[in-house]
């Protein structure tokens, strides 16, 4: 948008789509100002929506051929040589104001002359006026009102949601008890009176006197805007909305291009010009939801207007500019899996990198219908509110300056060990902005012939497994990284040693406890352990909303590992089994998980070379290998109950076995460490490398 406008000038905007043609153009300000192409862009037109005009009747000029339905009626009569009879034409020359009003509201879309912002929608004609052709002043032969409460009652009774009114009483400041009575009988059948305020420049809407609590809900008056392209300001002749209409008030464009009775294209100017404006937007509403009253197509409409005067609804342009792109929008949409509605805008899923997302994405919320606040329905794919975790470059820059600064400190003795693992982080811009950060720690002390400890492992420790960049060989830690602290008591049993550990740890977005029991044996090693997560699954937050992937999980593992000296190669491996079971809620729509299986295994060796340790290795991360779940959706609508209909997509959770191809290198010496590691997958989608030198200088 330039400096100083409030919509592009039509000079320096591009041709957007193929609606953004010539006959849109020449309506361009007053369509940009409202978001009309939008409507046009999606193909929402109107189409099966009947909109009465109640006015001087309608003429079917060229841009209004075939859309005059057979539901128009005159009311009117024609005065000649003294004698009044009944009319009975729906238009002609004399219909000027009404034919310009039908144009503006739905002149054809065929690309060529001028086009209504409801191209698709059908005119009822209902003519009110008398004309007396024995007077000789022009500004006498026609009178507008005869006729007019029947005419109300007729729409409401034959099912029309949208009355155009673009006209006024003849005195505003008398209350009239025949408009507030036809408006209210019309809300009963649940129409939208949408009505011009005026164009004597006064400080209320000509109405407003009759508004009241039996007709609020269906009276919409509506002032016109100036398309000055630089500003929101009320024309100089509009009335203004008033503290008494402003909730019943909304602005729209005071100038459109339409079709005059002469089939000529002119310039249509007024608050008269405005109303068919909402009046349209309010038939592209009830177009693409049939469901909706005429009187909560209004609601629709005041309550996603621009706001565009002082915060709030204000007397001058009461709810603000209509928006067709904000109509027809969802308005705080709700996901629903038949029990429980929830906020999609407070909705997200995270899947754990261990549990494929794939199926997921495709078929679970690749096409799900949602209910707005208005109770319409929009269907569309959810699949982008789904994020799984993945190494990035930002981690491996981290991991960089951890290791790149860590240390360590040990204290030992007979009866006790003690380690700490630290590094330095820099926090904000500044030179000393430096933190110093405990990445590991270890303490433990024996007392006869039991060994008990306690210990910290963080994200940040400092792996000298390929320095960080392979799984974790800690079964706990693989499973929940939140599980960070333990406490272990250890002591002899059939030659080997036999340790307890309770297992626990909290983070701001989710905790995990657990025990765990192992048993080892010079290069064999057991350990079985239960972990209980709280707002994690695998250590991974689980989003928000009814899209969360469950509240948690439980999940028990067996893993087996086996080191032993193959000449000058030194092999290990463990390997792993789980079973997952996932918490649930009434709110997701995740409504049935079964139980998660998974694996993970590694195999390295390392060997003396090249003056220090070379490691090579195989290693695959946590993996589901079979696990399903049933994700409950809305799947369509039904107009006759006006709900959703909900479908039970299963869905696979496996992920895929993808194991890393790891190799490190490290040599030392009392002043220098340098440390090298690499890990990719085997098709080098994934590749990763971090390398660090330390030097002590004195």
């Amino acid at each position: 948008m330039p400096t100083g406008y409030v919509i592009t000038p039509e000079s320096q905007q591009p041709r957007r789509s193929v609606q953004d043609d010539a006959e849109y153009r020449n309506n361009y300000v007053s369509f940009e100002y409202v978001n009309a192409l939008y409507a046009l862009d999606n193909g929402w037109t109107g189409q099966g929506v009947k909109v009465a005009v109640l006015d001087d009747g309608v003429k079917e000029v060229s841009e209004l051929q075939g859309k005059i339905s057979s539901l128009s009626r005159d009311y009117g009569t024609v005065t000649e040589n003294g004698v009044t009879t009944q009319r009975n034409v729906i238009g002609d020359d004399y219909s000027d104001h009404g034919t310009m009003v039908a144009g503006v509201i739905a002149a054809r879309n065929n690309g060529t002359g001028v086009q209504g912002i409801a191209p698709g929608a059908e005119i009822v004609a209902l003519r009110i006026s008398e004309i007396d052709l024995d007077t000789t002043d022009p500004d006498a032969q026609e009178t507008l009102g005869i006729g007019i409460s029947q005419a109300m009652a007729y729409a409401g009774d034959n099912g029309i949601k949208v009355v155009n009114a673009s006209i006024a009483k003849i005195d505003p400041a008398v209350a009239s008890p025949t408009w507030a009575q036809m408006v209210a009988r019309y809300q009963t059948t649940g129409g939208l009176f949408v009505n011009a305020a005026g164009n004597d420049s006064a400080a209320n809407v000509d109405g407003y006197l009759d508004l009241n609590s039996s007709n609020s809900r269906s009276w919409l008056f509506v002032v016109a805007l100036e398309g000055t392209q630089t500003s929101y300001e009320l024309t100089d002749y509009s009335n203004q909305c008033g503290t008494k209409a402003m909730n019943n008030c909304v602005a729209a464009m005071g100038t459109n291009a339409t079709q005059y009775t002469d089939g000529s294209l002119v310039l249509f100017s007024g608050t008269s010009s405005a109303t068919p404006q909402v009046s349209g937007l309010a038939a592209l509403i009830l177009s693409k939801w049939p469901q909706l009253t005429g009187v909560e197509a209004g609601e629709v409409i005041v309550n996603t207007a621009r706001d565009i005067g002082a915060p709030g609804v204000d007397p001058v342009f009461g709810h603000g500019l209509i928006d067709a792109k904000a109509a027809l929008s969802p308005v705080d949409p709700t996901l629903s899996n038949g029990v429980t509605q929830t906020s999609l805008t407070s909705s997200s899923l995270v899947v754990p990198t261990a549990v494929g997302a794939a199926g997921l994405k495709a078929r679970a919320l690749g096409n799900v219908t949602v209910l707005d606040a208005y109770g319409r329905d929009f269907t569309g794919d959810l699949s982008g509110l789904v994020a799984q975790p993945g190494v990035d470059r930002f981690s491996i820059e981290r991991r960089m300056r951890v290791q790149a600064n860590a240390g360590s400190a040990r204290l030992a003795t007979r009866d006790l060990d003690a380690s700490a693992g630290f590094t330095r982080l820099r926090v904000g811009p500044g030179e000393d902005e430096v933190r110093t950060m405990l990445t590991n720690g270890h303490i433990a002390w024996r007392s006869g012939k039991t060994w008990f400890s306690a210990s910290l492992n963080s994200s940040d420790s400092v792996s000298s497994e390929f320095m960080g960049l392979a799984p974790s060989s800690d079964a706990v830690f693989a499973y929940s990284p939140v599980a960070d602290l333990a406490v272990t008591a250890e002591r002899p049993l059939a030659g080997g040693r036999l340790g307890v550990s309770v297992v626990g740890g909290r983070a701001d977005y989710g905790a995990a406890n657990g025990a765990l029991i192992s048993w080892r044996k010079g290069g064999t090693g057991l350990k079985a352990g239960l972990l209980d997560e709280q707002g994690t699954v695998f250590g991974t937050p689980t989003g928000s909303g009814a899209l969360r992937f469950g509240d948690g999980a439980r999940t028990a593992f067996l893993e087996v590992a086996q080191s032993a000296q193959l000449g000058s190669w030194r092999l290990s491996g463990y390997a792993s089994l789980g079973a997952t079971r996932l918490k649930l809620a009434d709110d997701m729509l995740l409504t049935d998980a079964g139980t998660f299986l998974t694996s993970r295994f590694a195999v390295s060796m390392s060997r003396s070379a090249f003056g220090g340790t070379l490691r090579l290795g195989l290693a695959q991360p946590l993996t589901v290998v079979s696990g399903e779940g049933t994700y409950t959706i809305g799947s369509g609508y039904d107009l006759a109950t006006r709900s959703l209909l909900f479908t039970d997509r299963r869905v696979d959770f496996a992920g895929a076995i993808d194991p890393l191809l790891t190799v490190g290198f490290e040599k030392g010496g009392p002043r220098s460490l340098l440390r090298m590691g690499m890990a990719s997958t085997a098709d080098v989608r994934d590749l990763r490398a971090l390398g660090t030198w330390r030097l002590v200088l004195n």
